[in-house]
């Protein structure tokens, strides 16, 4: 991916909320602010693996989700072997 703000980022302030998981493996991001956004208080998770970051770039935000209408909060970033899920070892910058 190329220039891109968000390559994935689970729906914060939707009508119904799922518990979303998402898996990135062998991505390469160039000009990216963000690899994912999820909502931890839903129990969402982003496991990563494999990832090449050229430049700069947050691997996992995480977000607080809320009810229609509001707006989700950031609440941190980064892996936390809880909803964030990758290790040194997955990510190369170059």
């Amino acid at each position: 991916m190329h220039s891109s703000g968000k390559l994935y980022r689970a729906c914060g302030n939707c009508s119904t909320s799922y518990q979303r998981h998402v898996v990135m493996d062998g991505v390469t991001a160039r000009s990216t602010k963000v690899l994912a956004g999820i909502n931890t208080n839903w129990g969402d998770t982003a496991r990563f693996s494999r990832i090449t970051v050229y430049g700069s770039a947050t691997i996992c935000e995480k977000y607080k989700g809320v009810p229609k209408g509001s707006e989700p909060t950031k609440i941190g970033e980064g892996a936390d072997g809880v909803n964030c899920l990758y290790s040194a070892s997955d990510i190369t910058y170059r």
